[in-house]
């Protein structure tokens, strides 16, 4: 392997301090205030809940819970007041009564916050369940105090959706639309000026998938969605239908009137976007239309009312209140809510069977520090097995990383007050890490200087107290590897044959429903969305060859719903997949 250049490095880090500085001071003042006044009211016994949720806030950004706040603050709550009580009795109940309870929580947890087309949450949840049953413990007396503080931090954890993220849906919907009217006129630019164009609409597809997740993660519950953000999905289409037509126009010169009429048509559109103007201008048919009998010209025009007319739509107040019922049954509509999904079963079932039994053999015996062996197990299970090595690597490598760090600075520096400093100078530093070897040395630094706070000192007791944490991260990594990798092994083939059938089965039922009319809007959107979410997740979970053999395939499935929508445009208006 390359070592990188002394020349490579210090610009890389310049750029991250430059970029970080302002959000991890900030951050990590918040976290020091958070957690000092979660302290005060709730008791020192609780300060490490106070923690929890600073971990927990930051993670929930992945996700967007501003649409339903309420719903989603019952949610967490349910789930939070369960870990602390599941938590209280794993710490007193006899290890073998535990077990069933520790097993049920753990497979909860896993099951509720891994995400088959989404990227998981599972681990700050785990992470925290953990620190409950090892790291601050709670007796059935102190319990009540407990679930006031996790009923609190899951208030928090709206709280802080509500501010951090209270604009970024109309942030996401105004840069995707802008990026594809800015690559439409830059691709006019290109016909009229005869230079050359973009084959691939690769970068445009992305663009649409990120509105589709943004329509997923706000939506009210399944098969219930706004014709407000039905048209802001049908936006996007209507744009990507419009570049798509614009890669197939030949001879451009003789279509210069039209791209030119075009051009400053997405000028219009660019300006409603940036809030300029309060309604899009729209050319008028026959201003636009030179020959009735070139169908070329009339599907450009057509194209370009479809956006116009869904522009106006995403942001009717009427449509964003408007939530057509679905067709479905009751019981459909369950099954739909619930999807049993295979991989996140097989993983939390292993997982939850992998950490029960760990912390069963931790309680048993006793051992002191037998909380880094069960880090280490949640660390690196994941969900697919090809990913296990390289995440144990990384978390080995960051072990011994900053286990050298500190022995050096703990062995120096033996006070109280200098080790305080170097802890959290560590939790400080690691804001400006976006690799997981960095962050992870970070908190190795911070939790050996825990362990040996007050009780070790000089080199040898600091460098026994490294050893004895190597060895429970060596421990867990092996048995990690072998559970998740040998003995049950599920593999990132397998997740993604299995989301290629649900793939093809969603093109061809939208083909079928563009062909026979769209009667159920809501869940002809809910096939529009799922079918680009798995998109999106099949080329995550591909590369190389075997990424070009999957494009072929998505290629074919999206010409087919393509050419049902051209055929039958009558139906619904809608154009494009």
């Amino acid at each position: 392997m390359a070592i990188p250049q002394k020349s490579s490095i210090l610009p890389a880090a310049q750029e991250s301090i430059r970029k970080n500085l302002k959000f991890a001071t900030l951050s990590f003042l918040f976290i020091i205030a958070y957690v000092n006044v979660f302290q005060k009211v709730f008791g020192a016994e609780n300060s490490i809940v106070g923690v929890i949720f600073t971990i927990m806030m930051s993670a929930s950004m992945a996700r967007d819970l501003t649409s339903t706040p309420f719903k989603h603050l019952l949610a967490q709550s349910a789930v939070l007041v369960l870990m602390a009580a599941a938590a209280c009795l794993v710490v007193t109940l006899n290890p073998w009564i535990a077990l069933p309870i520790n097993f049920i929580m753990i497979f909860l947890i896993l099951y509720l916050y891994t995400y088959e087309y989404s990227g998981h949450l599972y681990f700050p949840y785990i992470l925290s369940y953990l620190f409950l049953i090892f790291i601050s413990p709670s007796s059935p007396e102190q319990l009540p105090r407990r679930i006031m503080a996790m009923v609190t931090g899951a208030v928090c954890i709206i709280l802080y959706q509500l501010v951090m993220g209270r604009n970024r849906a109309a942030e996401t919907v105004s840069d995707v639309l802008l990026t594809l009217i800015g690559e439409a006129k830059q691709y006019i630019f290109c016909l009229l000026s005869g230079s050359g164009t973009s084959e691939s609409l690769e970068d445009v597809r992305k663009n649409i998938r990120r509105l589709s997740r943004m329509v997923y993660d706000r939506r009210r519950k399944e098969l219930c969605i706004s014709d407000a953000n039905f048209a802001v999905v049908d936006s996007g289409r209507g744009l990507e239908h419009l570049l798509i037509l614009l890669s197939q126009t030949e001879h451009p010169e003789k279509y210069q009137d039209m791209l030119e009429k075009t051009l400053v048509q997405l000028d219009h559109f660019e300006a409603y976007v940036n809030m300029k103007t309060t309604a899009p201008h729209l050319i008028a048919r026959d201003d636009f239309i030179t020959d009735v009998k070139d169908l070329h010209q009339t599907e450009f025009y057509n194209s370009l009312e479809y956006i116009r007319n869904h522009l106006v739509h995403m942001a009717d107040p009427e449509k964003k209140s408007n939530f057509r019922p679905t067709l479905l049954s009751l019981s459909i509509r369950i099954q739909a809510a619930l999807k049993i999904s295979k991989v996140r079963v097989v993983y939390a079932l292993r997982v939850a069977l992998l950490l029960s039994l760990a912390t069963l053999l931790v309680e048993s015996l006793n051992l002191p520090h037998g909380k880094w062996l069960l880090f280490t197990l949640a660390s690196v299970s994941l969900p697919y097995a090809d990913d296990v090595g390289q995440k144990a690597g990384k978390r080995f490598f960051a072990t011994v990383a900053g286990g050298v760090f500190s022995v050096i600075l703990y062995s120096l520096v033996p006070s109280p007050a200098g080790r305080t400093v170097i802890m959290m100078l560590s939790g400080y530093l690691s804001f400006y890490f976006s690799d997981y070897t960095g962050t992870f040395t970070c908190s190795t630094i911070g939790a050996l200087g825990g362990a040996v706070f007050m009780n070790a000192f000089g080199w040898a007791p600091v460098g026994q107290m490294l050893l004895i944490r190597l060895a429970y991260v060596l421990a867990g990594i092996v048995i990690a590897y072998a559970a998740n990798c040998l003995v049950f092994p599920y593999h990132r083939s397998t997740a993604t044959e299995t989301l290629l059938k649900k793939y093809d089965f969603a093109s061809k039922l939208l083909s079928k429903i563009c062909r026979q009319g769209v009667t159920d809007t809501q869940f002809y959107y809910h096939l529009v969305i799922q079918s680009q979410l798995i998109e999106e997740k099949l080329y995550q979970n591909t590369s190389g060859e075997e990424r070009e053999l999957l494009h072929d395939k998505i290629s074919e499935c999206r010409a087919l719903v393509r050419a049902a929508h051209r055929s039958y445009p009558q139906r619904e208006g809608l154009i494009s997949q």
